[in-house]
């Protein structure tokens, strides 16, 4: 998967960013090789964090983040 900036949907900072900090939502998508796809979506489960985004025109899009 190609991208070249990753941003925070409103949704992302309404109602997830105090749980989790976006310079670990950005960590776990560095460090995770193969995001499991869910439709037209991707999500990351590292057993610390959950991650749910999509891409579009190389740019992903962070929807949801929680701790597991």
């Amino acid at each position: 998967m190609r991208f070249t900036e990753i941003r925070p949907t409103a949704h992302y900072l309404a109602s997830h960013a105090r749980e989790v900090p976006w310079h670990e939502v950005v960590e776990a998508i560095f460090l995770t090789k193969g995001p499991r796809r869910k439709g037209d979506k991707f999500e990351i489960e590292n057993g610390a964090l959950y991650v749910l985004f999509e891409v579009s025109e190389g740019v992903i899009h962070v929807i949801n983040a929680k701790r597991q």
